[in-house]
């Protein structure tokens, strides 16, 4: 068992994601109980502040953008803090900080995994086919239906204002990504230019070319940007042994689970129950979160992958007999 961390592990949470940050923080201590993990809260409670720091070795710390309840501000305000996170190990020790997505949870002891022997930033990137399939209704008539549109390209160069080509030809992931001490600065600019190119405050006005706010802008600075980190592909997921599952985004899985989270049940039931027996306080949990509903649960998680299937076969009928204009996957992609 590691006994020394080389890593920090931060993680950003609300008032909605005290239960999955939870979980995820009793994943790393079963197998690591020296981790130092860092919450970077927003509007937490006393109360839910007091369910993490009860472990040893974990902080919270409030972040500088308060909640709003303003629709779609959530999102754009947890990605702009992403940059904030990492910044909270400044005055650490570790050489290495890594931001994890609060739905995920350790399957063994990742420590090495969150601490490679290079430094740099460590972030997966998309093939190029996964890029065709996230920017399939995004594509301007006339325009070839692959890769990243046209008018986000030149909108990412323009935003960033440094080089003319970019960089790289796929857009790179913006959770569980390990950054190395040496380019710490770089969560600043990060969030600096989110800073720059999101809206909270009314975010309608975000361009469309961030409608995955975190992700896109981390991708155009890594594109545009003159001397942005060098980037390589994170190794959370190389052991089937010890790895980082991650169980999102949705539907959420402690309100229900899917035929592919299923297998994370029994785990995180066992992590539960780890947590009862060494005496730390357990919030208060919903329904697909107990023992004793099991049964329900996998006939639920069954009958929901019965009800996708259908309605996507019923989508695709309506396609093909309605039409998919690009107009109207526009409108509904938000894309208007």
């Amino acid at each position: 068992m590691q006994s020394n961390p080389k890593a920090i592990v931060t993680v950003i949470a609300d008032s909605n994601f005290v239960i999955p940050v939870y979980v995820l923080i009793l994943s790393l201590k079963y197998f690591e109980p020296a981790q130092r993990i860092h919450i970077l809260g927003i509007s937490l409670s006393d109360e839910e502040k007091t369910l993490f720091t009860q472990f040893d070795n974990v902080f919270v710390i409030d972040s500088s953008i308060p909640r709003s309840n303003r629709p779609g501000a959530m999102r754009i305000i947890a990605d702009i803090l992403k940059g904030e996170a990492l910044l909270t190990a400044k005055d650490c020790d570790e050489p290495w900080i890594a931001l994890l997505d609060g739905d995920c949870i350790a399957t063994g002891n990742i420590g090495q995994y969150l601490s490679p022997e290079i430094p740099a930033l460590y972030a997966r990137s998309r093939s190029a086919q996964e890029d065709d399939r996230i920017f399939r209704y995004y594509h301007n008539s006339g325009e070839a239906k692959r890769g990243i549109p046209e008018r986000f390209i030149k909108r990412w160069q323009e935003d960033v204002g440094q080089n003319k080509k970019p960089a790289r030809a796929t857009t790179v992931l913006s959770g569980n990504l390990i950054l190395h001490r040496s380019y710490l600065d770089f969560a600043r600019v990060w969030q600096n230019f989110m800073e720059k190119v999101l809206n909270y405050t009314d975010p309608s006005k975000t361009n469309a070319a961030y409608y995955m706010p975190a992700e896109f802008a981390l991708s155009a600075w890594l594109m545009f940007a003159d001397n942005p980190p060098p980037v390589r592909e994170v190794q959370l997921n190389s052991n089937p042994e010890a790895y980082l599952a991650h169980l999102g985004p949705a539907p959420k899985y402690w309100r229900l689970w899917t035929r592919k989270n299923l297998p994370y049940f029994d785990k995180v039931m066992h992590l539960l129950d780890w947590a009862k027996k060494q005496g730390y306080a357990i919030p208060l949990l919903p329904y697909a979160l107990k023992k004793r509903n099991k049964a329900a649960i996998v006939t639920v998680a069954f009958a929901y992958g019965v009800f996708n299937v259908l309605r996507w076969r019923i989508k695709r009928l309506h396609k093909k007999f309605a039409g998919n204009s690009p107009e109207r996957q526009a409108r509904r992609y938000g894309q208007q």
